[in-house]
């Protein structure tokens, strides 16, 4: 640990350089940064063996886990916790499945185990430790960029796990984020929304939840404004009867445009979805817009099961925390065509109907 509490032990002159002075004068020669290359070399080198790897990624985790409770903040997040969360972050996917042949061995399976549920408990720690409160604003945009990369990564593993940090991460440092790191926590999480595996989606959704509740209220009906918009037009259309003559030439376009359709009908969705879930002890002016946009993707016609179960979800859960002992207050916010919307989800069908 001598070389982590360096900074420490420098003479009085050198002591009284600025923070952020002190990191530029830390050489590529520091035994810190000598670690920290090497630690993220693990993932992408081939030199090791199965074995190898992950008992030197557990190694890393280690190193982590000691710079995030015995290190000094100011230096240790910045220099040395950062450059390794895409090592933390892609440690989390498992490669070895029912499938695997190669080396599927029992201890090597409790191995990786062992791996993945370091790191997730490690990328816990680090997502909501307060220790980046330490007044360098740039580290939480660092921090931000790296889960933008990860959120866009092949495994899914990978992409739940950089949304359940973010999750943590913006609510802990909530009070400290400009409305410019807001604003890109949140296009990180819509982009999510839309993901093919529900285990993201429903994470992504989980996260903006927390996020809106602590963004202004303005901001976030110019939000819900937007994709009311997009709710209203990513409905499920009903085909109509066409020439069969030019079908094959036009397959591959119909394809593309069903595909955008559907991602924007469930991101728009689930986003109104989250945005009334913010809010479960007021009614602000538009969440009324927002369950009635979401309530027309109640039906089978109009949204696959993904989609109307979400809805369902959140209209039901609306019922719960609102229509009870103040729901005449809540009402009033509501216009007879609103509240006859919401009706049609949360009311159970007649027996005879």
């Amino acid at each position: 640990r001598k070389f982590m509490n360096k900074s420490k032990a420098l003479p009085n002159a050198e002591a009284n350089i600025p923070s952020s002075d002190k990191g530029c004068e830390r050489s590529d020669q520091d035994p810190g940064f000598i670690i920290v290359n090497k630690l993220r070399s693990i993932g992408s080198t081939e030199e090791y063996s199965f074995e190898e790897r992950h008992h030197a990624l557990i190694t890393a985790r280690k190193f982590i886990v000691y710079c995030v409770h015995l290190g000094d903040s100011k230096h240790e997040y910045s220099d040395f916790i950062i450059p390794l969360l895409p090592l933390s972050f892609e440690s989390v996917n498992v490669t070895m499945d029912d499938s695997s042949e190669e080396g599927a061995s029992a201890a090597n399976r409790v191995l990786e185990a062992e791996v993945v549920k370091g790191y997730r408990y490690t990328l816990a720690e680090v997502s909501s430790s307060c220790v980046i409160s330490y007044g360098l604003n740039a580290d939480m945009t660092r921090v931000l960029g790296t889960v933008d990369k990860m959120s866009s990564n092949n495994n899914w593993q990978v992409r739940q796990a950089a949304i359940h940090f973010l999750r943590c991460f913006q609510g802990s440092h909530k009070f400290l984020f400009s409305p410019k790191q807001t604003e890109s926590a949140t296009n990180i999480v819509a982009e999510l929304l839309s993901d093919e595996r529900r285990e993201v989606s429903s994470a992504a959704m989980a996260a903006l939840t927390g996020i809106l509740a602590a963004t202004p209220l303005s901001s976030v009906s110019e939000l819900v404004q937007k994709y009311v918009k997009i709710a209203n037009k990513s409905k499920i259309k009903r085909k109509k009867k066409k020439d069969t003559s030019n079908q094959t030439e036009s397959s591959s376009k119909t394809s593309g445009k069903e595909k955008e359709r559907a991602r924007q009908q469930q991101t728009s969705v689930f986003f109104l979805c989250a945005s009334v879930l913010a809010r479960p002890y007021d009614t602000p002016s538009y969440v009324p817009e927002a369950l009635t946009a979401i309530s027309k993707h109640s039906f089978e016609k109009n949204a696959p099961l993904a989609v109307r179960e979400t809805v369902k979800m959140c209209c039901g859960e609306f019922k719960r925390t609102h229509m009870s002992d103040n729901w005449a207050v809540h009402r009033k916010q509501f216009t007879q065509e609103q509240l006859e919307d919401l009706e049609d989800v949360v009311s159970t069908p007649h027996y005879y109907a």
